[in-house]
């Protein structure tokens, strides 16, 4: 199969740094995880704490690590622990690069450059709308005025937050001649990053359909400036509104959120028990059998089939809060073998 965006930078999943998504990471296959650059967000003391015991059996390829908080603000604590991590860990975290709003880089970036070494620095320039992006061009070219910084830059993430759903082609031409814009300040890569999962499930009963409108967008701005080569990033099948905050929330029922090429198949369950996760399994195998993938296409794949098939003893069958691990090693598998490739 011919590749279609050969020379666009990789896949950037911008994932939690969560027990459920760390272990999505580490299962995620070579040739997958070879071909992305996860974004990982460190919220809490305890997850900068698993960042330095097990990154290096985590994920063992360059990656993006954000400490900030959900507006991109780095506090002088959490930059304490990016400093410890960049100054303490090693092997692989030598390939990490720390990210840095462009509204605070200019006295977070000579905060952290003494622990830098070799390592790059991306910028996340974070959007309250579709439509601000022109007003952000001059707070990114004063932020590259700090000593040090553009040589250090290699990218730029313009992160949309929640996909907007205005996608007329005028707003469309004029938001990818601004990324044009930006990418020529010299920023090697600039990725456009949104998501479009809803914040909440509580209406769902059973299966639906949910638009993958973060990809649509994508392919759109993509397609409006072929020259610029725009990176994709999204959340995955989670809301860029989630945070830390509301952690306990998860696992009050067990959800399929399965990425297909334009939408997700979102199969929720009564429960949270063991029964609900391997019922939902088998109707995803059964019911969508045209949809589903199959065993040996990821590991959340290998998961659904080995609770679908009757043959597999039940204490093999991973449930519950092994669903987190299950969609995100899908749609990262998915988005790099059928769709960014």
């Amino acid at each position: 199969m011919p590749s279609s965006y050969e020379q666009y930078p990789p896949y950037i999943p911008i994932i939690k740094c969560q027990k459920w998504e760390r272990l999505a990471l580490k299962e995620t296959a070579p040739a997958v995880a070879d071909r992305i650059l996860p974004c990982i967000e460190v919220r809490m003391s305890d997850q900068h704490r698993a960042m330095i015991q097990e990154y290096g059996t985590t994920w063992t390829r360059p990656a993006l690590v954000d400490y900030a908080d959900p507006h991109g603000h780095l506090s002088p604590s959490r930059i304490t622990e990016l400093n410890d991590f960049l100054n303490v860990v090693g092997g692989s975290a030598q390939l990490a690069s720390p990210v840095l709003s462009p509204a605070s880089a200019r006295t977070t970036f000579p905060a952290i450059k003494a622990a830098l070494g070799n390592r790059k620095v991306a910028l996340r320039l974070r959007l309250a709308d579709f439509d601000s992006i022109d007003d952000q061009l001059a707070l990114v070219q004063h932020c590259l005025t700090t000593p040090g910084l553009k040589t250090a830059t290699n990218r730029l993430i313009v992160d949309l937050g929640v996909t907007p759903g205005n996608l007329a082609g005028a707003s469309i031409a004029v938001f990818a001649n601004a990324l044009k814009k930006l990418k020529a300040l010299d920023f090697p890569h600039i990725h456009l990053a949104s998501g479009a999962f809803p914040d909440s499930l509580a209406h769902i009963n059973g299966a639906t359909l949910i638009d993958r409108k973060d990809w649509t967008l994508w392919e759109k701005i993509a397609a409006a400036s072929p020259a610029t080569h725009i990176g994709f990033s999204d959340y995955g099948p989670l809301t860029p509104k989630w945070t830390e905050e509301i952690t306990q929330r998860r696992g009050g029922r067990v959800v399929i959120r399965y990425a297909l090429k334009n939408k997700w198949r979102v199969i929720r369950g009564q429960n949270n028990t063991k029964a609900e996760s391997i019922a939902i399994s088998t109707l995803m195998a059964n019911a969508y059998a045209a949809e589903f993938k199959g065993r040996g296409y990821s590991f959340g794949d290998d998961l659904i089939a080995d609770r679908a098939d009757p043959a597999v003893p039940l204490r093999k069958k991973k449930c519950g809060l092994y669903h987190f691990t299950e969609f995100w090693t899908h749609h990262m598998a998915f988005v790099v073998k059928d769709q960014y490739y």
